[in-house]
């Protein structure tokens, strides 16, 4: 025990032992008075010590047990006094007190038995008989006997406040509404009757009233802590965020050292869908209290944020604290199902079927495990289960109309997403999953109809008319499109989509003031919006305007944000800058030190400079952040160092440490593959996929590693595996694509280009492919443009992008727009003659017949003999 501790008590007692019996007693009952019950038990002790039949200060001791939550002490305090004086009455009603406390209801009724043999009725005798009569389940006796307390003292409060839980546990809440707000008319300041009705209005969704309760309250108690977090909860759920805000700053500044208003804080941050302030501010919220809502919204926060891992941590922690906790439970079910672990989300909603079998969206979620994982029959039933329980949960409709469209059954699967959009009119996603159904149709009239049925006057209109303008789009009604997507604009005017959508159509029609004036807009609105600022740095880029290009990019790296650093960087790195690369790089890691990005390019640049320790160092540093992505480059350098066996090290370990994970058998079979090791690196690959649980990335590499050893057709039978576990699953349709186009199967290739695209926008190779195929041999020219553009703005810097889009610009005869990304794309591949006969194209375009020539005349003579053909063709038409 601490030094200073027992002198503080040698002290205490001490002063105690020069006190009467009837001071410590008084002194005592001042101590208890002011809620300091450790204190007063201390001195009426001392004063049973003085006199063990002291019975005041035997009552007083009582008390301070009864108040402070010992009841079992405070029973043997009351018993003795009893013995001392069986004439005293009252201590009946403690005993009974203190036993409808344990829950002893039988021996409290004994108790209040005893009083009323031989005593008057009173109101808080009655009260106490008729709570023991309720704790007993006697719910009706109860409800008489407060009905009689209330016959003696019609203003009285206990007999109410114990009617309206009588009637609350009999079902009625509207009568236990109305006995509270009686209470309160008679009694202001009764705060427990406040949150009492508070909770019921709340429990009936009545959340305006519930909220109005609660400013009821607070206008009698302002410092009411718990009416101030329930009114920022009621304010989000109602949708009045600035109201939440100012209920939060108030809570924060008058209890400034509780966790509760960082707690509400970052729910209301997370609701806002900024989840890295819900985050940050979660978390200094655990730090000062633990508490189970801050470990659920932490955890709902990092899912915002696509960190799944950490999201399932959270969720656990909560877990932890209350098992019993649903909606933890389910969110957990849902983080692997987001994971891809089918088989621990089943088991973990399993949980939650098994304590509440009538959940619906539990019964959702198993669904889609069970169609995740293949196991269609299963899927289906558990989704039907659904939307048998739950009529309008229209989220099942929507799976179950998705399932029967990939499985061709084009007419059930619209008729459920139909299903889906009358269950719940007002749910966007059912609609428009209706309307994308309608528009890959190509019932354009379908679509339309769907989208206007939807338009009911708000801000959501917007969408809408967003997905308006594609049906017009599609149908080749583009001033009608044009309108929908001003229109949508003008609904909303912060709702950005529709301007980048016009950018995209000017920049495809070569309108370039039009997308610049869209892209001038959306910074008008978000000056730091990073989309509209590399979108500008694209159109200066295709129109060769370099001073243009330099600003934006100036302007690109003052938004702050890590994309910004990185883009700024690279194109620095581009412009045979290194240094202002590096520069860029080290202001960017002041901010995002475990940036994956920026630590990247800072091994990159130390390499280029050959500093190869620095580049070790960023690399280990980037290890820690992305594994994968860390310890692939240290191979990479390790390689190039002649440091095999160090790389080799490495992978050993790997294989040790995260035998569990896909990468270190990527990584092995890398290594192996470099060596020409061919069969070592496929059995890697195939002990790894008997290992891990999402084995498909193993198995693209395997597919690969066969298509290096001249195996297509053992290519392609992996790759149509791998989409047999996951139909959407991009890269296996963009692999598949390259040996269809590599076999002269074009149309077969465009078709998996296409699904590949679907499933993923940002799958530059396939965007690249198919704007090339649609061009070169199908006479797509305008089509292929916005796919070329697409990949474009998401890799600038890929010569193969940049000539793609230079080409297709030719064949849009827009050799101008072209010539400045052509240039550059041969500048970077000199040797690929496809690139030259690209810009040869675009100078006889523009008719420089002469630096054409000179261009083609080297490939003339080449083995390329489709090449060869292009380019003599060329030279003759020249």
């Amino acid at each position: 025990m601490n030094r200073f501790l027992i002198l503080f008590i040698l002290l205490f007692v001490t002063a105690c032992g020069g006190q009467t019996k009837e001071e410590l007693v008084q002194e005592g009952d001042r101590l208890q008075g002011s809620g300091n019950y450790r204190g007063a038990i201390v001195l009426y002790k001392n004063a049973l010590e003085k006199d063990v039949n002291y019975l005041d200060a035997r009552f007083g001791l009582a008390n301070a047990y009864l108040k402070s939550g010992n009841f079992d002490r405070a029973e043997k305090e009351f018993q003795k006094i009893l013995l001392q004086s069986p004439s005293e009455a009252d201590i009946l009603l403690k005993l009974a007190t203190i036993y409808i406390q344990q829950n002893k209801p039988e021996k409290a009724l004994l108790e209040l038995d005893k009083y009323h043999s031989e005593n008057h009725e009173t109101v808080e005798s009655l009260v106490l008989y008729g709570r023991a009569h309720g704790a007993s389940g006697d719910l009706d006796s109860a409800e008489n006997l407060f009905n009689r307390a209330l016959s003696l003292d019609a203003r009285a409060i206990d007999p109410r406040f114990n009617l309206a839980k009588v009637y609350l546990q009999k079902k009625n809440p509207d009568k236990a509404k109305s006995y509270l707000r009686e209470l309160i008319g008679i009694k202001a300041d009764e705060i427990p009757a406040y949150y009492l009705l508070a909770g019921i209005e709340t429990r009936q969704g009545n959340l305006e009233s519930a909220l109005d309760t609660y400013r009821d309250l607070l206008a009698v108690d302002e410092k009411q802590l718990q009416a101030l977090y329930m009114s920022g909860i009621l304010q989000m759920d109602l949708g009045e965020m600035d109201a939440a805000h100012v209920t939060v700053d108030k809570l924060s500044r008058l209890f400034p050292d509780r966790a509760e208003g960082s707690r509400l804080k970052g729910m209301l941050f997370y609701r806002q869908e900024k989840f890295e302030e819900a985050r940050v501010t979660l978390e200094n919220s655990i730090q000062a209290e633990p508490h189970i809502l801050s470990f659920f919204f932490l955890g709902l926060s990092y899912y915002g944020l696509n960190q799944y891992e950490l999201a399932l941590n959270q969720f656990q922690k909560a877990l932890d604290l209350s098992p019993e906790f649903e909606r933890a439970r389910v969110l957990v079910a849902m983080t692997l199902l987001k994971q891809q672990r089918l088989d621990d989300a089943i088991m973990e909603i399993g949980k939650v079927l098994r304590g509440n079998p009538n959940n619906a969206y539990a019964h959702n979620i198993l669904g889609s495990a069970y169609l995740a994982k293949g196991e269609y029959d299963q899927g289906m039933e558990e989704l039907e289960l659904a939307t048998e329980l739950d009529p309008h949960l229209a989220d099942a409709h929507m799976k179950r109309g998705i399932f029967h469209l990939a499985q061709g059954e084009g007419a059930q699967g619209e008729a459920d997403l139909i299903k889906a959009v009358e269950a719940a009119p007002e749910v966007m996603n059912s609609r428009l999953m209706l309307v994308t159904h309608y528009l890959r149709r190509e019932n354009y009239s379908a679509a339309i109809e769907t989208l206007n049925e939807g338009m009911n006057g708000t801000k959501a209109d917007a969408l809408l008319n967003n997905y308006l303008a594609a049906a017009y789009f599609s149908q080749k009604k583009t001033d009608k499109a044009l309108a929908a997507l001003e229109k949508a604009k003008q609904i909303n005017p912060a709702y950005l989509t529709p301007y980048f959508n016009l950018a995209s159509y000017y920049a495809s029609e070569s309108d370039y003031a039009g997308a610049t004036a869209e892209y001038e807009q959306v910074l008008a609105i978000d000056d730091k919006n990073i989309r509209a600022l590399l979108g500008l740095a694209a159109l200066y880029n295709v129109q060769g305007r370099q001073e243009a290009l330099d600003s934006v990019y100036r302007r690109i790296e003052t938004t702050g944000s890590e994309r910004g650093f990185v883009a700024a960087a690279q194109y620095q790195l581009k412009q045979q800058n290194p240094d202002e690369a590096m520069a860029i790089v080290d202001r960017g890691l002041t901010g995002y030190q475990n940036s994956k990005a920026l630590l990247e390019l800072k091994g990159a640049l130390h390499m280029r400079r050959k500093e190869f320790a620095a580049a070790e160092a960023a690399y280990i540093k980037l290890s820690g952040v992305a594994p994968e992505a860390g310890n692939s480059l240290l191979i990479r350098l390790y390689l190039a160092g002649g440091q095999t066996e160090k790389a080799q090290q490495l992978v050993d370990g790997l294989l040790q440490s995260d035998a569990d994970q896909d990468y270190p058998y990527l990584l092995a079979s890398g290594l192996l593959t470099a060596r020409k090791d061919f069969a070592a690196a496929g059995a890697v690959l195939e002990k790894g996929i008997a290992t891990v649980k999402q084995p498909l990335r193993l198995q693209m590499q395997l597919g690969r590693l066969f298509e290096q050893q001249g195996d297509a057709t053992k290519a392609e039978q992996i790759y149509r595996r791998v989409l047999a576990a996951d139909p959407r699953f991009a890269p296996a349709h963009t692999a598949l694509g390259f040996i269809k186009e590599r076999n002269g199967l074009k149309r077969e290739a465009l078709e998996l280009y296409k699904k590949a695209v679907v499933s993923d926008r940002r799958n530059v190779p396939a965007l690249n492919n198919l704007a090339y195929l649609l061009a070169d041999n199908f006479g797509a020219e305008k089509e292929a443009l916005n796919y070329a553009m697409s990949a474009y703005r998401l890799q600038s810097n890929d010569p193969r992008v940049m000539d793609t889009l230079g080409y297709i610009l030719v064949k849009n005869q827009r050799a101008g727009d072209a010539l400045n990304l052509l240039e550059k794309a041969h500048q970077l591949l000199p040797q690929v003659g496809e690139v030259t006969l690209h810009l040869a194209m675009a100078k006889a375009q523009l008719g420089e017949k002469k630096a054409a020539a000179a261009l083609l005349q080297p490939l003339a003579d080449g083995n390329d003999d489709t090449l060869v053909k292009q380019v003599n063709a060329l030279l003759k038409a020249l």
